[in-house]
Formats: structure tokens, sequence, C-alpha cells
């Protein structure tokens, strides 16, 4: 394969990185704002250097400059903006008149496209559905500039389930690309007439059980929080393998949950073995934030569970002062495999 370096912009725990480098692709540079993903990204990705930046301060000169990028090398530029903007919470307070800043981190990556004196022959976007929402002038902007410096473009909403990932997710994704006149998504792989999702057991079954507040010596970042006793007794009164709050007893229901449409149907929910799990979230290992609960064990999913529905390996470690912020890294990822899937069928298009 012909060398493409990489660049990853926003890039968190390194979820795009991971899947570009699976690509062949030789990772030179990740930025982040966010100085406590540093460890984790560099100790998983020892030839990419991390730089913590604001990106309304970085130039393309500099990123030029670090990576160093030679004639016969081709250049993929990836970026994954932080999502509240463009998400569907955040809608509303658009409508509203809201402004909310991280929105332009999106003209900034454009920005940069537009300084590189070197231009990427590649671009991969991912983000939120929303993102693709033809309301929002931001990304109709950022499109224009890649069609005015010659990219053929192609975006839409897809759900990581359809390319093997183990999780319903649903991410917008764009792909640009120099050079050619048509550009196309990979076929989906999985689904309606296709091969069979992957699920949540394909994923988890054979990791040590543990018990809520425990953690297994033979496995990294397989560590759960605890639950108080009165939590205990709600996932034991929820059943096995994909039971949900409407088994509680009258006095296991949360106040918030009294009224029979109060509340997400999910939270305080278990995942199902034979199918994906729902969409991995900066609160995945929090049983009340969501259909967090472990299928059979009594107790929310553990670090290292949360990172293997996101397709991370076993050996790819999270650090962090808290289970939380270790959790939050992973929810905040771009699915391994989905990356690899999409960036893969770019660069061979």
């Amino acid at each position: 394969m012909r060398k493409v370096v990489g660049v990853d912009l926003f890039c968190g725990a390194g979820g795009i990185t991971l899947g570009m480098r699976r690509v062949g692709i030789d990772v030179r540079l990740g930025v982040d704002r966010d100085i406590r993903f540093q460890k984790t990204y560099e100790v998983n990705n020892p030839k990419s250097r991390f730089l913590s930046v604001d990106i309304s301060k970085l130039t393309g000169r500099e990123i030029l400059e670090l990576i160093d990028i030679k004639n016969n090398e081709e250049f993929i530029l990836a970026a994954c903006a932080p999502c509240q903007p463009f998400s569907a919470h955040n809608k509303k307070n658009v409508f509203r008149g809201y402004h909310d800043d991280r929105g332009n981190l999106l003209s900034e990556v454009s920005r940069i496209i537009e300084e590189l004196k070197r231009k990427p022959d590649f671009v991969f976007v991912e983000n939120v559905p929303g993102l693709g929402d033809m309301r929002y002038p931001v990304f109709e902007q950022f499109e224009d500039v890649l069609y005015r410096l010659q990219y053929t473009c192609v975006s839409d909403t897809v759900d990581a389930a359809r390319y093997g990932v183990p999780q319903h997710r649903k991410r917008f994704i764009l792909m640009g690309k120099k050079g050619i006149t048509h550009l196309s998504f990979p076929d989906t792989t999985h689904g309606p007439n296709k091969e069979q999702y992957e699920t949540v057991g394909n994923y988890l079954r054979g990791l040590p059980p543990i018990k809520a507040g425990g953690k297994s010596p033979a496995v990294p970042n397989h560590s759960c929080r605890n639950l108080s006793e009165l939590n205990l007794k709600r996932i034991r009164a929820i059943p096995k393998d994909g039971g949900s709050r409407i088994s509680f007893s009258k006095e296991l229901v949360l106040k918030c949950h009294t009224d029979e449409s109060a509340g997400h149907k999910d939270v305080y929910g278990r995942m199902s073995w034979d199918r994906p799990a729902p969409t991995i979230t900066t609160r995945c290992i929090c049983l009340s934030n969501g259909r967090f609960g472990h299928p059979t064990q009594d107790r929310a999913i553990s670090v290292r569970e949360a990172a293997r529905l996101q397709t991370f390996p076993d050996n790819y470690i999270f650090y962090g002062t808290s289970l939380d912020s270790q959790a939050a890294q992973i929810g905040n990822a771009v699915p391994v495999k989905l990356a690899e899937v999409f960036i893969r069928h770019l660069i061979q298009s």
C-alpha cells in the first residue's frame, strides 16, 4: 500500500487514530485541547505525537511542520469536533437563539484546510446526526470550502451496527477526496439481508465475572462502579438478559418514574446477550443513565466492557483519575471498527 500520513484533530482517546493505523496509515499527529486524553493517547499510539492546543490557535503551517510530509506521501485529515452544538438536545437551544461557540470548531477545521499549503488528499469527518441537518449553516459553509477546493464529497447518517460494531450508534459521516469524480459510502455488511448484527454476547462473553464495585486483575480496565444497597435491589429485580425497570415493585420505583410516561425506558435496563448494545455514552458505566446493566451480573458494565463495545482491543489501556473519566474517554470516541471501515474505503476508492 502507498504511504499515507494521518492527522487526527479532536483526537480524544484515539478511536479514529487506531482505525487509521489499522488501515496502515502513519498517524503522526493527534490534536486535542483536553490534556486529560494525553496519556491514554500517547501510551497506546507511541508513534503519534499528541498536541494539546486550542484548535483556534493552530495553523496549517504548524501542522505541516509537525508531520514533515514528503512529496511521495499522501495525506488524510480526520476531525471529530465536539458534538454538543449539533445534538438533538441542543437543537431546542439553537431554535431559541442560543449561541454555542463550539459550533465554530468545524469552521476552524475548514480554516486549517484552506491554510494548508499541502492540501489533504482525503478528509474524514464524524459527528452526531444533527451535523448534516441543512439548518446548520456551519456545515453548509464547511462543504462549500471543500467543493471550492475541488474535493468530491459524500455525507450521510449511518448506524455503526450496520458495519459490524456491536452497538446501535447513529453518526454523521462526511468523506472528501481529491482527484476523483465519484465517491460513495462502503456497502453495509450487517443487518437485514446481510450478516447478523454483532452482539453484546460476541464481545463480552468470556470476561471474568466481577461484582459491583469490583475489578479484575487479569484484564486491564475491567472495573465497574459500586452500587448503593437500593440500586443493588433494583438490578436484582431486573430480569436477566434484556430486562427493564418496568419489573420494579412499587418500593423500587424512582419518584421521577412514577408517571408511566416519565423518563427514558432504558434507564436501569440490562443489555441483551443476543442484540447490539445501545449507544455507548460518556456515562455508560452508570446504571441510572441508560440500558447499561450487565446482561446477567448484578452491576453496570465495566470500563473494559464499554471499550470492547466501542471495538477497542483489550491491550488499549485507558488512563484517568477515576472510572468515570475513563468511561468518558470511551464514550466520546469513534468506534474503532467504524473508523477503520470508512477510512479504508476512502483510501482505496
